[in-house]
């Protein structure tokens, strides 16, 4: 069965509408990375109220948010292809942030991991429609920076969670427990996450002002219809498997490396060189907000060039060399046996491990069709999360508790998991690039 585009005119929205969704996607993504992020300056004091252990708490950390996360995606994408984009976005943002709000009110570890994985189902319903929206509202001379400044909320929302999460939870512990009516007695770091929680809530009503732009690069069959049925989105992946999944396991070691460090690294500037919890919060942090902002919006520069001397897997070939070139500054960071050296050769490290966000969430756009784009995008969160959040933090912390069997190894731990995730995730660019040229040449001509 042949698939053909349908014919319509691009009718882009005005720059000016298209930057207004945008800017709200920017920080409805910004808040999501700091509602999930901002656990990892937490450890010491959910810790000991209830006497777990860090691969314990790595599970809380990653893997209850990235269970629901990747699970809950697959409905919500094929939700987000068929109906209001917007809808989906803005209801998906007030749940996880009354989620957010319900993990500090937890009074167990149990209570804890099922509002963690709240968060997590409502985080799903986000990034699926927000990617199908931003490629219909962007000409594609636009359309590349578009995407990665929406993806530079990854490192903006990373940063703010250890920044802003530093100021509050130093705040909240120089106020000590607060008695609030109802909820009862809240700790500082319940206090920290009720405070990044609430935000959310003010967001979601300026979701719904946002325009929806014409679907386009739509696909219709042969009996004019362009409903796809999940068997034929399926068939459609699977006959494209080689680039689908070397895409996406590719992304996952590199969300595998940069989970587990930006999971891990406040602890360990911590526990191995004697930071207070703001100090390391603003430390690493500023970084990710610098070098990651950057890496992000270099990502599309560097693919325009290689475009233009004509490569066709420009997006690809950009990730695969900036990860080539990650793997001595992320695996030589954590071991340079200071704070001072480990920052500044970590800030290379960031900056080309961010590479990928900005351009990998552009690269399957083009080559699928309209109607699969919001279920892609959920297989690949589904992939790179289970892998990246889920195993990617529990990895170093079982590193820590299991291999090197010491609290204070936590350096070692992380430049292990850099030395395999990030040259196994090369190889798999490398592996992609033929059959991405081919998926290129045929897009708008699909078969299925």
């Amino acid at each position: 069965m042949s698939v053909t585009p349908r014919e319509t005119a691009p009718e882009y929205p005005p720059l000016g509408a298209a930057t207004y969704s945008l800017t709200l996607l920017f920080f409805a993504y910004v808040l999501s990375f700091v509602d999930r992020q901002i656990l990892a300056l937490l450890v010491g004091p959910i810790r000991d109220q209830f006497g777990i252990t860090d691969f314990q708490y790595s599970l809380v950390q990653g893997a209850a948010f990235a269970l629901l996360y990747t699970f809950a995606g697959l409905p919500l994408g094929r939700m987000a292809d068929r109906h209001s984009r917007k809808w989906v976005i803005a209801v998906s943002v007030c749940f996880w942030s009354l989620a957010t709000c319900a993990c500090g009110m937890a009074r167990s570890f149990t209570q804890l991991f099922i509002a963690r994985m709240a968060v997590g189902a409502g985080e799903a319903g986000l990034s699926p429609p927000a990617y199908s929206i931003i490629t219909d509202s962007f000409e594609p001379r636009h359309f590349g920076y578009a995407m990665a400044f929406y993806k530079v909320a990854v490192q903006v929302g990373g940063g703010l969670a250890l920044v802003i999460g530093g100021f509050l939870i130093e705040y909240f512990t120089h106020l000590g427990p607060i008695h609030v009516p109802i909820i009862g007695v809240v700790q500082p770091w319940q206090a920290t996450l009720i405070s990044v929680g609430l935000p959310g809530l003010l967001l979601t009503l300026l979701l719904f002002t946002i325009t929806e732009p014409r679907r386009k690069g739509v696909a219709v069959l042969e009996d004019g219809s362009s409903q796809l049925p999940v068997s034929t989105v399926a068939r459609f992946l699977w006959r494209r498997k080689r680039v689908y999944l070397s895409l996406f396991l590719g992304s996952s070691m590199l969300a595998m490396a940069g989970y587990g460090s930006a999971a891990w690294y406040p602890e360990f500037l911590v526990r191995n060189y004697g930071m207070s919890k703001a100090q390391a919060g603003t430390s690493f942090g500023s970084i990710l907000l610098s070098a990651g902002i950057i890496g992000v919006m270099v990502g599309p520069w560097i693919a325009d060039r290689l475009a233009a001397r004509g490569h066709s897997d420009a997006y690809v070939r950009a990730i695969m060399y900036a990860s080539l070139l990650a793997i001595i500054p992320a695996v030589a960071a954590p071991l340079m046996g200071s704070a001072e050296l480990t920052l500044i050769v970590l800030w290379p490290g960031v900056m080309l491990g961010a590479v990928y966000l900005g351009v990998m969430a552009a690269s399957f756009q083009p080559i699928t069709p309209n109607q699969m784009r919001g279920q892609t995008t959920a297989m690949y969160i589904f992939v790179t999360n289970i892998l990246g959040m889920a195993v990617g933090t529990s990895v170093l912390a079982a590193f820590t508790d299991f291999l090197y069997q010491d609290d204070a190894s936590l350096h070692l731990s992380i430049a292990t998991a850099n030395a395999l995730f990030y040259p196994a995730a090369v190889a798999l660019f490398a592996y992609c690039l033929a059959a991405y040229r081919t998926s290129m040449a045929e897009a708008g001509q699909w078969q299925l």
